[in-house]
């Protein structure tokens, strides 16, 4: 029998949970097992171990010498990724990030030549394009079940996050707002589905530039909380996508493919068995529909889902579905679509 694959986590803030809690559900884990957990904050850092198993590194330095790990799953703040991947890739370690993958394109090329030198692997989030539906649709495309695609739309109308969020200020400052932190979703579907980028279009703005945390600390918003992204794609599909940090409800949360020949819908683009819809050229109804688009926990996503498909790249001596080098593209079009909203331009890739 093949020995474990072994990963630790750098970073035990609120999605670590979503990660580990996936994990431990599984029951296809037997060649992967969890070593243990850094944070900054060791109060935190030691509860989560306590939870979740595993040991508790007092250093990212004792976590990067442990030989036994063997990649790490990097879940610290949005500026830290790019210094943290970095670190446990000159030991050697395997990684898994969080998105952004760095906060420059510069920088993400670097990681990516940096993890090649070494030998190892460098995978990012988001994963959602493994989910059972996510690759369905990859598959409906390719089989031409609507024809040739020639639009798409998604629906990134995230809420407020410091009205569930108890730190949310990371999340609207340099590196995050919802272009960085929730963009990498729909734009790594579609760069998966469609191709590379050629163009973009933005208009956006930032609608309420003071904030209220959950404790009634107040805030200032510093970069984009909601806009309109435009991408023309190499093979000719537009796409478009809407942000909002500015909302306090919507119902909008899915992905809709339009092609010559009908249309594909998910209720949810992030939900790996949500309500999925197809629909022939011309109908005016959907034509078949599968799965269940009711409410799931963790937004029905498998967070443990990019682990387990860098565990199998390692050992199959592969690149993982969630390459770099895709999240150097989605990182591309997303800068790319701040500068083009900063400046009124079309902007080239």
């Amino acid at each position: 029998m093949e020995r474990p694959f072994r990963f630790a986590v750098a970073g035990t803030g609120d999605i670590a949970g979503f990660y580990l809690e996936c994990f431990n559900s599984r029951e296809d884990r037997e060649n992967l097992d969890f070593a243990g957990a850094w944070n900054r904050t060791e109060e935190r850092g030691r509860s989560f171990v306590a939870k979740h198993g595993g040991a508790f590194y007092r250093s990212l330095e004792e976590l990067c010498e442990d030989g036994r790990v063997d990649a790490v799953v990097n879940l610290t703040s949005p500026l830290a990724h790019e210094r943290i991947t970095e670190a446990c890739l000159r030991a050697g370690k395997h990684v898994l990030t969080e998105k952004p993958l760095a906060l420059s394109a510069g920088k993400a090329g670097e990681l990516i030549s940096l993890a090649a030198e070494k030998g190892v692997t460098l995978s990012s989030a988001p994963f959602i394009l493994l989910g059972h539906n996510q690759q369905r649709v990859g598959d409906l495309l390719r089989e031409g079940r609507i024809g040739k695609p020639v639009s798409a739309a998604a629906e990134m109308f995230h809420g407020r996050v410091e009205a569930w969020h108890p730190n949310p200020e990371q999340f609207y400052t340099e590196g995050a707002g919802p272009l960085l932190d929730v963009g990498p979703y729909p734009v790594s579907l579609m760069v998966t589905w469609f191709g590379r980028v050629r163009e973009v279009r933005g208009m956006f703005d930032i609608a309420m530039p003071e904030r209220v945390s959950l404790s009634g600390k107040p805030f200032k918003v510093t970069v984009f909380d909601h806009g309109v992204a435009l991408l023309r794609f190499e093979s000719g599909v537009i796409g478009r996508i809407a942000f909002s940090y500015a909302n306090s409800n919507t119902n909008y949360h899915g992905i809709e493919v339009q092609g010559t020949g009908g249309s594909i819908s998910l209720s949810s683009m992030m939900d790996a068995r949500g309500e999925l819809k197809v629909s022939n050229k011309d109908s005016a109804r959907w034509d078949h529909v599968e799965g269940d688009g009711g409410p799931k926990p963790g937004s029905g996503v498998d967070w443990a889902g990019g682990i387990f498909e860098l565990a199998a790249a390692v050992r199959q001596h592969r690149q993982p579905a969630n390459s770099a080098a895709l999240a150097l593209h989605t990182l591309e079009v997303l800068l790319a679509v701040e500068k083009a909203a900063g400046s009124g331009e079309t902007v080239s890739l």
